[in-house]
């Protein structure tokens, strides 16, 4: 290697070898052979003397400087491929790859998505519906929204919004099970959603903690996409974030029959990998979304202080 910068071929390899973390599976995703990128690999350590990578048995594992060098070398790279679509193809658009709670996409972003595109028209962003953990590993985001408590091995979390949250029923089942006190909930549907974060036992601790609450028997429903139109369609009460229900009880079409909020210990979370590598247009969508969050919950705000 001459000079003092490395070869851009050479770079690539060092990522595909951070990525897949052996030299065999790099070789194969470059179509290299391992002798190939394992000379590179070294040509590499040798010039910045300092190893890159651990040797292990059964792979390889990123040294501390492996580590930084990668948070660099990523962003540097994704640059300058952005830099060589823009000018080989000026129509095309940079794409980001967003994972994101199904509920959070369908409530509270995509509502709110095309004011991102009248400020970033040059950017595409794929939405991926996933929840965080029982998915494909080999998957890779620039950024994710999750419902969560805050701490995540190996990422970093920024709270967004969704710790207030709230009972809501459709008037329509009301009007049939008039809902003044906690003891009427006897009376009415009491649905679940299938998994972790706004379950009735939270809320019951603060709202009525000698209340039975819903049998084992109640219906569930798998997360707030499918729990909210069973709510919207009188089917049944719920525990929702009121950031996602905000409009429906604007327009009247959801209640909050006991005017009540409960502060939850889970809330919906923006995430991004560590080391951070998604680049300047990654990092626009996320100051975009901290902002959308924002106004939610100043939205939220505004609505407790009307009572």
């Amino acid at each position: 290697m001459k000079g003092s910068r490395n070869s851009l071929i050479t770079l690539r390899i060092f990522l595909a070898a951070a990525r897949t973390l052996n030299f065999s599976r790099s070789a194969e995703s470059l179509h290299l052979t391992q002798s190939a990128v394992s000379k590179h690999i070294g040509a590499l350590e040798a010039r910045l003397g300092i190893a890159l990578f651990k040797r292990l048995p059964n792979g390889l594992r990123l040294t501390h400087a492996g580590a930084l060098y990668h948070e660099r070398i990523s962003a540097a790279v994704r640059l300058i491929d952005e830099a060589d679509a823009l000018v080989a193809h000026p129509m095309s658009r940079v794409a980001l790859n967003i994972a994101v709670s199904p509920s959070f996409a369908q409530f509270c972003l995509i509502p709110g998505l095309s004011e991102f595109f009248e400020q970033h028209p040059e950017v595409r962003v794929n939405i991926r519906p996933r929840l965080l953990y029982g998915r494909d590993q080999g998957e890779r985001f620039d950024a994710e929204i999750q419902l969560h408590s805050g701490h995540v091995a190996g990422m970093s979390a920024h709270y967004l919004c969704g710790r207030e949250m709230t009972l809501v029923a459709a008037p329509r089942l009301l009007a049939r099970h008039p809902v003044r006190q906690v003891e009427d909930l006897d009376g009415v549907p009491l649905l679940k959603r299938a998994q972790r974060g706004y379950s009735w036992d939270e809320w019951r601790a603060e709202v009525a903690p000698l209340w039975s609450g819903p049998a084992a028997t109640a219906p569930e429903y798998e997360g707030f996409s499918v729990l909210m139109p069973a709510v919207l369609n009188g089917l049944g009460v719920a525990i929702v974030p009121l950031c996602m229900v905000l409009d429906a009880l604007r327009d009247g079409t959801l209640v909050r029959p006991l005017g009540e909020t409960v502060e939850s210990r889970h809330g919906y979370y923006l995430m991004q990998p560590r080391p951070n590598v998604g680049g300047a247009y990654a990092d626009a969508f996320c100051d975009w979304v901290t902002e959308r969050a924002q106004t939610l919950n100043e939205a939220v705000r505004a609505h407790l202080a009307q009572g």
